[in-house]
C-alpha cells in the first residue's frame, strides 16, 4: 500500500521517539521516551531532584533504575519532585519515585491542576476522558497507532486520568505564587518560574550553575498544541510569548522539554525559542487581522499559514499542534461562536432539513450514495466522509452508510500530519465499524 507523505513523516518521528537517556549537563539528565514525557533528574550534593515524572508505572520503575545507574539510591535520595503543570502525563509515575524512601517535596505553582478545574466544576469529566482517550488512540490497535505526535506509543491504565493530575499522581506539598522562587535543594540552587503556556499552572525550572533550563510543555519538537481536539479552555497566547521571551532572556546553554529530544547549545536553544514565539506570535497578529476584517473562523484557518521559513523546520511540524486548530481557538476563545454569518444566528435551518435538500439536489438517496461512493474512488475522502454525514442525518442506523463514513475517515487520517486529529478520526472510524456490526 501507497502511503501518504503524512504516514512516512509520522514514522519517521516515531523512529526518533525510542527511550535514550541525555546527559545534559555534568550534573543535569533528561530521560526521553522512555514515558509519555520525559522526566528530568539534577543530582545535588546529598539527593536528587526529579522534574515531572512521566505517567506509567512500569515506565517509571525504568527510568528510576536508569537514573539509579548514576545516583545511587543510598547515597543520593529523591530530595524533591517539580511538577512543571498538572496534566496527568507528566505526574501518573509520582507513586513509583515516591515509594523508593522518605517522601520527598512536591513543589508545583499554586493553581496547579487549573486547566482540568472548569470541567470538574461542570461535571464534563466523562467528556474530557473520552475525547482525550481518543486524541491519545488509547482505543486503537497498536497497527493503527504510529505516534503521539511528540510522545512514544503507550497505552495508560484502564480508568486513568491523563490529563488530570489528581488521579493517581502524588499530590503537590510546596507551593509558590507569584513569578518566581528560588529553592536550595540537595545543595542545589534552582529557580522556579511562572511560564503559562501551554497550561496557565505551568512552570520552568532553572538550574544557573549549569545554564540548564526544563520548560516543561511550553516548546517541544512540534507547532504548540494551542488547541488539543479533546477539548481546553483558553491558551493564552500572549502569555505563552512572554514565557518564551522570558526563557531566552535566561540564556540557557541547554533546553529540556517535556517531550521529545532536548536542545544542546546556546546559539540552538537561542533560536528554537526565537523561531517559536515567532510562530505563535505570527498566528495570533494574521488572526486578529483576519478578525478586524470581517472574516470567518473558517476563511482564516484556511488562510493563516506559517511563512515559509518557519514551516519548514522540524520543531514547528504540525506533529502535536495544529495551526488551523489555533486559528479557530484564537476566535473562539475572544468573541465566542458566532462567526459574523446571520444565516448562523437561525435556529430552523438544522442538519436534517440541509441534509433533505442536499439529498433532492443530489436526485435522490441512491444518487447521493453513488457520488459519495465516487468521491472516496477519486481520493476526495473529506467530500465523501460529508456526503455520508448527510445521509447518516437521514439515516443514522444504516450499516452501509456508516461503513462508507468508516472507509471515509481511515482515508481521511492517512492525510493528516496531526497525531491526535489523526488518532481521533481513527477511532472514530472504528466506532462507527463497531456500531454497523452491532446492528
Amino acid at each position: 500500500m501507497h502511503k501518504s507523505p503524512a504516514t512516512l513523516a509520522l514514522e519517521k518521528r516515531r523512529d526518533q521517539l525510542t527511550p535514550h537517556l541525555v546527559q545534559l549537563s555534568k550534573h543535569a539528565w533528561l530521560s526521553v521516551a522512555e514515558d509519555v514525557s520525559n522526566v528530568g533528574m539534577i543530582v545535588g550534593k546529598d539527593g536528587i531532584v526529579l522534574i515531572d515524572t512521566g505517567m506509567i508505572p512500569d515506565c517509571a520503575h525504568r527510568t528510576l533504575e536508569k537514573f539509579r545507574e548514576i545516583a545511587p539510591a543510598d547515597s543520593l535520595p529523591i530530595k524533591a519532585i517539580i511538577y512543571t503543570h498538572g496534566h496527568g502525563d507528566h505526574t501518573g509515575g509520582s507513586p513509583v519515585f515516591c515509594a523508593e524512601g522518605d517522601r520527598p517535596e512536591i513543589w508545583a505553582r499554586d493553581n496547579f491542576g487549573s486547566e482540568a478545574a472548569p470541567f470538574e466544576r461542570a461535571g464534563l469529566m466523562p467528556l474530557f476522558k473520552a475525547r482525550g482517550a481518543m486524541q491519545g488512540g488509547f482505543q486503537l490497535p497498536l497497527e493503527k497507532r504510529i505516534c503521539n505526535g511528540i510522545a512514544p506509543i503507550r497505552y495508560p491504565r484502564a480508568g486513568g486520568a491523563v490529563f488530570s493530575g489528581k488521579t493517581g499522581a502524588v499530590m503537590p506539598d510546596h507551593f509558590f505564587n507569584g513569578d518566581s522562587t528560588s529553592l536550595i535543594i540537595a545543595g542545589v540552587e534552582l529557580w522556579l518560574f511562572a511560564t503559562p503556556g501551554e497550561t496557565d499552572d505551568a512552570l520552568s525550572v532553572w538550574f544557573p550553575a549549569e545554564k540548564v533550563l526544563f520548560c516543561g510543555d511550553d516548546l517541544y519538537r512540534s507547532f504548540p498544541n494551542v488547541y488539543p481536539v479533546r477539548g481546553t479552555g483558553n491558551r493564552d497566547i500572549p502569555a505563552w510569548c512572554s514565557s518564551l521571551k522570558l526563557m531566552t532572556e535566561l540564556e540557557p546553554d541547554v533546553l529540556a522539554p517535556g517531550h521529545t529530544d532536548p536542545f544542546l547549545g546556546r546559539e540552538a536553544v537561542h533560536e528554537v525559542l526565537s523561531n517559536y514565539r515567532e510562530a505563535l506570535e505570527y498566528v495570533y497578529r494574521k488572526t486578529i487581522e483576519g478578525m478586524n476584517a470581517g472574516k470567518t473562523p473558517d476563511q482564516l484557518a484556511e488562510e493563516v499559514r506559517l511563512p515559509e521559513h518557519l514551516a519548514r523546520l522540524d520543531c514547528l511540524t504540525e506533529f502535536y499542534g495544529n495551526v488551523s486548530w489555533t486559528v479557530r481557538n484564537i476566535f473562539g476563545s475572544l468573541v465566542g461562536w458566532f462567526d459574523g454569518n446571520p444565516l448562523h444566528l437561525a435556529t430552523s435551518f438544522t442538519p436534517r432539513e440541509e441534509a433533505r435538500r442536499i439529498l433532492a439536489m443530489a436526485g435522490g438517496e441512491g444518487a447521493l450514495r453513488r457520488k459519495a461512493r465516487t468521491a472516496l474512488e477519486q481520493g476526495d475522502a473529506p467530500w465523501a466522509a460529508r456526503l455520508a454525514d448527510h445521509l447518516l442525518t437521514l439515516a443514522p442506523d444504516k450499516k452501509e452508510y456508516l461503513l462508507l463514513k468508516a472507509e471515509a475517515l481511515d482515508a481521511l487520517a492517512e492525510s493528516m500530519f496531526t497525531a491526535t486529529g489523526r488518532n481521533y478520526t481513527l477511532t472514530t472510524a472504528q466506532n462507527l465499524r463497531k456500531r454497523a456490526q452491532n446492528l
